[in-house]
């Protein structure tokens, strides 16, 4: 089996202390000793523990982001002049992400790592999120938008605020599926999971939108 280089050795090795424990709970001498590499090695590849926790994030996330920007662009290629279709807009966002969770060498610590960014209150993580993010939002918000154009864009922001929150409690809190409800879920069924969360959140898309509350008089 080949060996590892010293780069992956530290990204591999980082990306499971952060998984298991959080980024604040990991030091740099946590991550040299598991990895057998010196702290020389890391400030040469990474410059520093913030910039390490950057590129193990961006190990994954980056293609994952890559494969949904191309879908959306082949969907709307193939669409031409019509809207792409509200759920093949979700299939190209959720599909990558859950593809990645089903790969038995990566997909456990992944979901881990990704419940921790996405949690995680750390200001500069979630400056570094939305860098990662500057493509993606924007060009998913616009598809969104053109396949829901009866829906005030209020509603289809707020909508795709609940479609995150339960794209992300799926991804990370699978295992609580079968606690509560003796329900089984199977990583490398994906795209089943995927369907089932596209049917989910095409349908609270589709609700009809209540009128606004009143807010009420103080006495």
């Amino acid at each position: 089996m080949k060996k590892k280089d010293t780069k992956t050795r530290i990204l591999d090795t980082a990306e499971r202390l952060f998984a298991q424990k959080g980024f604040d709970a990991v030091s740099l001498r946590n991550i040299i000793a598991s990895a057998k590499v010196n702290l020389a090695a890391v400030h040469y590849h990474f410059g520093s523990k913030q910039a390490l926790l950057h590129a193990v994030v961006a190990r994954r996330l980056r293609p994952i982001n890559e494969e949904r920007l191309a879908g959306l662009a082949e969907a709307r290629a193939k669409a031409g002049k019509r809207a792409v279709k509200l759920e093949r807009v979700l299939e190209c966002l959720f599909l990558p992400l859950f593809r990645v969770q089903a790969n038995p060498k990566v997909g456990p610590t992944f979901s881990r790592l990704i419940g921790r960014v996405l949690f995680d209150r750390n200001a500069n993580l979630q400056k570094f999120m939305m860098s990662e993010l500057a493509e993606v939002i924007p060009q998913f918000s616009a598809a969104l938008d053109a396949s829901l154009p009866g829906l005030a864009k209020e509603e289809t922001d707020w909508r795709s605020h609940f479609m995150a929150g339960a794209m992300a409690h799926t991804l990370c809190n699978a295992d609580l599926l079968a606690k509560f409800t003796g329900t089984q879920f199977e990583p490398s069924d994906y795209e089943t999971t995927v369907r089932r969360l596209i049917d989910f959140t095409a349908a609270g898309f589709r609700a009809k939108a209540s009128p606004p509350t009143r807010p009420r008089k103080k006495k």
